[in-house]
């Protein structure tokens, strides 16, 4: 018999329609919640709903007369950028999420792939990033001023009197549950970037099953620190608050932890979404005092190593529930649920989300208890890659995403061993490499209240052996002996001990908070790739 673990729904769904979708959600949350401040950032801009909703409308107006129907969007995480990225929706044009620390031959490849016209960004905050200008590129800020107080003000008055189905009417062409609510990229770790096509169905049911997970109260507030252009940016700090009525507080930089501390504090957040690496900055410079209003922390991205999840605890009080996603299934595909957790694990899965553990050669379904590759299937999961049926047809087996993630299920919690692409073959023997980092980990934090992360392993070609193991750490000449007899008291393998340890002043880290593995792969490459 076919084995599929399908959810339970042991938790009461948001009363939302299921026939809504994004924009007459938020509709019908802004105009319910009309003077409630939703979005605050850093630079001091605060907005109320109907501030937001009416900044959407007319910001639509400009968007519409863009060149182009795939919009690239250059922001941080701010209240600007959440604008931008609302209002391209109310426009019916289609955001495209443009990574903007990305090598310019990504950038150009990802425009032209959807035929971008038009670049959407802020002057201040290109200038500030030493961004070069493109003649493509269309300020928010000469939008702003092009917009006359009075226009603002007859536009915000039209926006509290008119009913709200009149205003979901006049958008509802761009609400369809299969128009494009967003193109995210996926890192071109071995080739281009792959262009993963979300619709308004895809992300309006994640963000209805995340109130399966907690149950918002109108003082929730989430801090949110991801760039739009990641998933959980898109949807959970965006999105998210707008169609739950939250709050939410944006700061462009997750990795500037001590002034996050403050904005926790200061502005009563209660929400928190980070990575392994982020949880341990917020552990090493967060107090006490400064979290009390936090009731909630997800982790994601990657794995939540054991030990920062339990010093974080000791210190802060906070129980952090790792989750997991992939872009393409619109970001979480399981979750531990504050009530119903199990630590080690991914949790369990989502409201209407299928999955199945095969093995890698047949896509045989195995057991529970049995380790193998796992494959989801639900309406959060996209259609497909844009402009490449051929990626398409070799991303699915059998109507299944195929997640490239190596995982079983006990006692119904799923539990994540490593990326396919995270695991060494060396002597025959396939060697995850996450344990191996966190052991190591483990070691090099023993003497030092540095938050930042120590270290990255990564796997290179070797003639004799198949691969081998490249470890950067941060430091001056790390001693291979000494640290692999530190590794053996652990007990890890000998045949997993890294074969080269390699100096390096920091870890490189992505905007959402995870190792920027493709770069430090490329460094290994250049130094090792040919050591026999």
């Amino acid at each position: 018999m076919s084995w599929e673990l399908l959810s339970k729904i042991k938790k009461k769904k948001w009363s939302g329609e299921r026939n809504s979708m994004l924009i007459e959600s938020f509709i019908k949350t802004a105009k319910e919640n009309f003077s409630k401040i939703i979005q605050e950032d850093s630079t001091g801009i605060s907005l109320t709903f109907g501030q937001t909703l009416t900044a959407s409308v007319l910001l639509s107006k400009h968007i519409r007369n863009f060149e182009g129907e795939n919009i690239a969007l250059m922001f941080p995480a701010s209240v600007g950028g959440a604008l931008a990225y609302i209002a391209t929706s109310f426009a019916g044009k289609t955001p495209v999420g443009l990574n903007f620390i990305a090598s310019r031959e990504e950038q150009d490849w990802v425009m032209n792939t959807c035929d971008v016209k038009t670049i959407f960004t802020s002057r201040k905050f290109i200038q500030k990033a030493e961004i070069t200008e493109d003649p493509r590129m269309v300020f928010i800020e000469d939008i702003k001023e092009k917009t006359s107080k009075l226009g603002k003000l007859l536009t915000y008055f039209s926006c509290r009197i008119t009913s709200c189905q009149s205003l979901i009417q006049k958008y509802k062409e761009f609400d369809a549950p299969d128009k494009t609510a967003i193109i995210l990229f996926t890192s071109g770790s071995e080739s281009h970037p792959k262009g993963v096509i979300l619709t308004n169905k895809n992300v309006y049911m994640t963000i209805q099953n995340y109130s399966t997970v907690f149950h918002p109260v109108p003082e929730d507030k989430i801090l949110g620190t991801l760039p739009f252009f990641h998933v959980f940016g898109f949807v959970a700090c965006l999105w998210l608050p707008l169609i739950m009525g939250m709050g939410a507080f944006y700061h462009p930089n997750p990795t500037d932890y001590e002034k996050l501390g403050k904005i926790v504090h200061r502005y009563r957040v209660t929400m928190l979404l980070g990575t392994s690496t982020l949880y341990r900055g917020y552990m090493k410079r967060w107090k006490r005092e400064q979290v009390s209003s936090v009731r909630l922390a997800f982790a994601g991205a990657e794995k939540l190593n054991e030990s920062v999840r339990k010093k974080f605890n000791e210190k802060l009080g906070i129980n952090i529930l790792e989750a997991y996603g992939v872009t393409e299934s619109c970001s979480c595909i399981t979750v531990n649920y504050p009530d119903d957790f199990c630590h080690g694990s991914v949790g369990r899965l989502m409201p209407d989300v299928q999955c199945k553990i095969v093995n890698t050669d047949g896509y045989e379904e195995l057991q529970p208890g049995e380790e193998g590759l796992i494959l989801v299937k639900g309406p959060n999961v996209m259609s497909g890659y844009y402009k490449s049926p051929e990626l398409t047809g070799r991303a699915f087996h059998d109507g299944f995403y195929i997640t490239g993630d190596i995982g079983k299920f006990e006692n119904g919690f799923l539990y994540i061993t490593d990326r396919l692409k995270r695991f060494a073959k060396i002597g025959g023997e396939m060697i995850p490499l996450t344990p191996i980092e966190d052991k190591l980990s483990h070691v090099l934090d023993e003497h030092t209240e540095d938050e930042k992360r120590k270290c990255a392993v990564v796997n290179v070609p070797h003639v004799q052996k198949g691969e081998q193991l490249i470890a950067f750490v941060v430091g001056n000449n790390p001693d291979k002996l000494s640290l692999n007899r530190k590794l053996d008291s652990l007990g890890l393998t000998h045949l997993s001990q890294p074969d080269h340890y390699m100096p390096i002043d920091s870890i490189p880290m992505l905007p959402s908070g995870k190792v920027d593995y493709k770069s430090i792969k490329n460094m290994a490459m250049e130094q090792f790739a040919s050591v026999a």
